[in-house]
């Protein structure tokens, strides 16, 4: 589903002492079925920006529209429960959506409450748990039981579930180790791609983003402060730098070898074995050429 925000503004308490600007003028487009990063430092409006895409905030002037559906300040609560059907949220703490006796239970709440097929999604929850890396026998268990990498793997299950057109992850590896985040940025990668389904994710992770998005969304003050192909937005040093940000490790080592080489990589989003794998097949043809 393409997303639009069109000229959305959102103030928190308004009119009141404690009124806050938390959005100011974005107007941007999300394209269907790709992954956009949205960036920036704590308080920038990177999660006011998205919660105006599942309605759990509405703009205060200006529209989101995400397919046909319209959210403007006066948008319907019947409107918004059309809209959640269709658009998934992880939230960065899962422990904040995970509430049932047993993971079973949380994994079909989700689907229940749109009117899925529940014995039909109940049979592939083994196949969905071991999708993002648990074992099925966890399902009888309580989730505040598990760890709190295993709760974020059980909440991002729980959404999938409800196989939503539009997907949102709030710092979806958090809390995890290395190999958990590695495990976690593959699992959306490849869910992404083989369901085209358009996918957002907050993080303030340049590496994150450079590994899973299409286009990054750059928040500063309420406002979009850059937007762009990542490539393009790695270029702009300077800038990144005034707004606490930098580019990902893995750039700047592809960017030394291609100044260093003179080879160009195919993109900047390389995992190191793509890179190696890219790096091989230059050094077999300047050796042919030799």
């Amino acid at each position: 589903m393409k997303i639009t925000f069109d000229n959305v503004h959102h103030i928190y308490m308004e009119k009141t002492p404690f009124e806050t600007t938390a959005l100011k003028d974005i107007t941007v487009t999300l394209p269907e079925g790709t992954c956009s990063a949205v960036i920036g430092r704590t308080g920038s409006g990177k999660s006011t920006l998205v919660q105006h895409i599942n309605g759990l905030l509405k703009p205060t002037s200006g529209k989101v529209m995400v397919g046909d559906q319209i959210i403007h300040a006066k948008t319907k609560r019947k409107q918004l429960k059309l809209l959640r059907r269709q658009v998934g949220m992880v939230f960065q703490y899962p422990e904040h959506q995970l509430f049932e006796d047993t993971v079973e239970k949380d994994l079909l709440f989700g689907p229940k409450n749109i009117g899925l097929n529940t014995t039909k999604i109940k049979k592939k929850l083994p196949e969905l748990l071991e999708l993002v890396g648990l074992e099925p026998s966890l399902l009888e268990r309580s989730p505040f039981d598990l760890s709190g990498g295993q709760m974020r793997r059980v909440a991002i299950a729980s959404v999938l579930a409800m196989e939503p057109n539009v997907l949102i992850l709030d710092e979806p590896t958090a809390g995890l180790d290395p190999k958990g985040q590695e495990d976690i940025l593959t699992l959306l990668k490849d869910w992404q791609e083989k369901y085209q389904i358009t996918m957002i994710i907050i993080t303030h992770q340049m590496e994150e983003a450079s590994r899973l998005a299409e286009k990054l969304i750059v928040m500063d003050n309420g406002q979009i402060a850059m937007e762009g192909r990542p490539e393009d937005i790695y270029a702009q040093n300077q800038m990144l730098q005034q707004l606490d940000l930098d580019v990902p490790e893995r750039v700047k080592v592809l960017k030394y070898l291609e100044e260093s080489l003179g080879i160009r990589f195919s993109k900047w989003s390389l995992t190191p074995k793509e890179a190696a794998s890219e790096l091989n097949m230059w050094m077999k043809k300047e050796k042919n050429h030799v």
